[in-house]
């Protein structure tokens, strides 16, 4: 007599998981196995605010049109010189033309300030020889109702740019921070830190020990870092604090307010005004301070950064917050400068838009300083850079990479049961549809599968069958300039 054989197998039951969280912020500290399947782990150098992946930003060569009246045609700002250390922007006007021009100003490793016209012919580099053994401060300022340029540092003596006019004061000290407030000039000195000096005497280059006053600031909150005018009202940026200054009506008689104590040291280049608020890190994290009190910004993805970053820089362009800093990205991937055999101080930028408090993150970019270049015609976001770029001024782009070195970008999901805890899992294909090629790895606790994916306008079906407990998913490009990614659809069997 014969019997069947009754095998027993393992019912399943189909899942379609939809994956439209990519705008998500980063997920730092949680315990992987609670959260969503779709949340982020990892992302940079692509932009997610919409939901998709897109291409991320970059730098270009610096370019500018050579005439308003042609401001789609532009041509490549050439620089003199092989290191750039700071930038500025400068608005002069014109008398006899009646009108703006605006500059576009660095310093080199000539000891020269550089600058060139944004909208007009530039058949040279325009320069300003000095004799500064460390790159100066350099500020905008109205003299005797003319727009200058005030430049102070070590190794020369103050100076202040007119036009093709240029003034040098052996009195003035020098200074790392001036501000002028109503009828008087404020300024930090480099000889001491820990006093405001002011005058009455608006032209800085009759400025001398005997003509100014002081202010004096010895207190737990540190030395004095910057000046800022905001809000009608003079702040004092500090190591570990803000102070408010207010003038009374005459005299020298002024009202101190210590505003805010940080537990933490402020980092003074990250400081930038975006609209009605002035932004800055500190080392516990990014804040605001809106003129009366300061508050957290809590994006998880400043949590990301090295414990120390001095180098960072700050600057606010279209509503968004840009921070250059240092980043540990804890993973096996060398992105952009990363690569560099002279190493590099800055790995990342942080753009925070403080309208949707969306956070996107540039890997792979050591940037020194950053400028916007505000103007009624074309406005530009320039950076200038360490090490590998150090020769080269660089524009804001959506071009993923860094001149032309591309920039890998990554996605990469949480570490998910995808809410079936225990149970055997197979992911049994997927959807997308990609405007670039990108590749998609699956990662579980039992085995990992990379699929390469073309570009396409249409959605792709990829069978993938990888099975596991525990799964994530990373999606990664180099090609991103045209990068799309949605319509991301995993279709899933559970054991039941």
């Amino acid at each position: 007599m014969f019997y069947k054989n009754k095998l027993t197998t393992k019912e399943t039951k189909e899942q379609t998981l939809v994956f439209d969280m990519f705008s998500s912020p980063v997920q730092t500290e949680q315990d992987d196995s609670v959260l969503k399947f779709n949340l982020t782990d990892e992302c940079y150098n692509f932009r997610t605010e919409s939901g998709a992946l897109l291409n991320g930003y970059g730098f270009e060569d610096f370019s500018c049109p050579l005439n308003k009246s042609d401001l789609l045609t532009e041509e490549k700002v050439n620089i003199r010189g092989n290191e750039i250390s700071q930038l500025w922007d400068f608005v002069w006007y014109d008398k006899d033309n009646n009108e703006n021009k605006y500059y576009s100003m660095y310093f080199n490793d000539e000891s020269k300030v550089c600058y060139d016209n944004m909208f007009g012919s530039r058949p040279t580099t325009l320069i300003i020889n000095t004799n500064f053994t460390e790159t100066p401060i350099g500020i905008k300022y109205k003299l005797d109702g003319i727009d200058s340029m005030i430049f102070s540092g070590e190794g020369d003596n103050l100076k202040v740019v007119q036009g093709q006019n240029q003034f040098t004061s052996e009195t003035a000290p020098k200074m790392i921070s001036i501000c002028s407030h109503y009828s008087k000039l404020f300024a930090i000195t480099a000889e001491a830190r820990g006093r405001l000096v002011y005058s009455d005497n608006l032209n800085v280059l009759e400025w001398s020990d005997e003509l100014t006053k002081n202010l004096d600031f010895s207190d737990e909150r540190g030395n004095l870092t910057k000046i800022v005018s905001f809000n009608d009202y003079l702040y004092i940026f500090r190591e570990y604090g803000i102070t408010k200054i207010s003038q009374y009506s005459s005299g020298d008689e002024f009202s101190i307010s210590h505003l805010y104590q940080s537990d933490s040291y402020i980092y003074p280049n990250s400081i930038a005004q975006a609209g009605d608020k002035l932004f800055f890190l500190e080392k516990s994290g990014l804040k605001y301070f809106n003129g009366s009190t300061v508050k957290n910004i809590d994006i998880e993805e400043i949590k990301l950064l090295s414990a120390e970053n001095l180098n960072c820089v700050a600057q606010s362009f279209e509503g968004k917050y840009f921070l250059a800093c240092k980043i540990n990205f804890s993973d096996d991937e060398n992105v952009g400068c990363e690569n560099s055999s002279q190493g590099y101080i800055n790995n990342a930028l942080i753009i925070y838009d403080d309208r949707t408090e969306h956070v996107d993150i540039v890997r792979g970019v050591d940037i020194r300083k950053m400028l916007a270049l505000n103007n009624p015609y074309k406005s530009k976001f320039i950076a200038c850079f360490y090490n590998d770029n150090k020769a080269k001024l660089g524009q804001l782009c959506l071009k993923g990479k860094c001149f032309t070195q591309p920039l890998l970008s990554k996605w990469k999901s949480v570490e998910t049961d995808f809410g079936f805890q225990g149970k055997n899992k197979r992911v049994r294909s997927f959807l997308i549809k990609t405007l670039a090629p990108c590749s998609v790895k699956f990662i579980s606790d039992k085995e990992e599968k990379t699929f390469e994916i073309s570009a396409s306008s249409k959605v792709q079906e990829i069978r993938t069958n990888v099975y596991g407990y525990q799964f994530s998913v990373e999606i990664t490009s180099i090609n991103q300039e045209i990068a799309k990614i949605s319509n991301f659809v995993l279709n899933l069997g559970v054991e039941i």
